[in-house]
């Protein structure tokens, strides 16, 4: 039987392990443009604020992205493989929380894209080196009261986003949260929930979990995988290890636990 990992950071464990900010999410169509790259068209679209975007069937003139690579011998659980760059490339499937890192707008993005043979990869998408070959109409949650900065994280030694309130809101539909390390994913979604009071129909989100166990199927054992949340509650993702290959189903319950660190919005009016 499959039994849950956790992994040993190399800070102290921090006492809080969920982080939530409640927010006003507003769902918007806007178009990203060609020739920007991806980060100053999501910036260009929305402005510098917290976001979630679903990024969908979006042609690129240039595509950036890492997979997670075993750690360094620094203390770090895990890292990053070398840069990869493809050309005339489209993004499959991607999600970006746009925030914030040292006061400029970063975008921390997951999903699945293919080369223009067809080669699929997955991984971390790096929006800045990222270029658009064409204007695209993409779905967005523009947020109030609530958006994601940058920090160094002592226990992981990464730096990492966390949820900062931006003001008090009213009639709030959303909760934005970060998971800590070894944290069951399933359950401490539930959790974010719970604190903030809402009826949570769907989940938008990404992360690391130490390794993915799926339903009735074999895992990915790498000690990092970088997952992007794919179905409305949770459940359906799409996850790459140290050497892929990108792997999407659906997520076993109680297995899965968070590696580094999971960013989720929940969105109790999606609309």
């Amino acid at each position: 039987m499959a039994k849950a990992r956790t992994l040993i950071h190399p800070g102290p464990v921090a006492g809080k392990r969920i982080a939530t900010v409640p927010c006003v999410a507003s769902h918007r169509q806007v178009t990203l443009k060609a020739g920007s790259t991806l980060l100053q068209a999501m910036v260009d679209a929305v402005g510098e604020i917290g976001a979630w975007f679903d990024l969908d069937d979006i042609r690129v003139e240039t595509l950036a992205f890492v997979r997670p690579a075993p750690a360094p011998g620094d203390g770090h659980v895990a890292w990053y493989s070398a840069q990869t760059v493809l050309t005339d490339a489209i993004i499959l499937k991607g999600g970006a929380h746009l925030g914030r890192r040292e006061g400029a707008a970063f975008a921390h993005i997951h999903g699945l894209w293919s080369e223009s043979d067809g080669t699929r990869h997955a991984g971390h998408l790096l929006a800045e080196a990222t270029v658009l070959s064409a204007d695209h109409l993409v779905n967005v949650w523009v947020l109030d009261g609530a958006i994601l900065e940058t920090a160094q994280d002592a226990e992981t030694g990464f730096p990492l986003f966390r949820p900062v309130a931006t003001g008090p809101v009213e009639n709030r539909n959303a909760v934005l949260a970060t998971i800590r390390p070894n944290m069951q994913l399933d359950q401490a979604l539930i959790t974010s929930a719970e604190v903030a009071g809402l009826q949570v129909k769907v989940i938008k989100g990404l992360g690391s979990l130490v390794g993915a166990y799926w339903e009735g199927q074999s895992a990915i054992v790498d000690d990092a995988t970088e997952v992007l949340l794919t179905g409305d509650v949770g459940r359906g993702a799409i996850a790459v290890g140290f050497n892929g290959p990108a792997i999407s189903r659906n997520l076993a319950p109680s297995l899965n636990r968070v590696c580094v660190t999971f960013e989720v919005l929940l969105l109790s009016n999606p609309a």
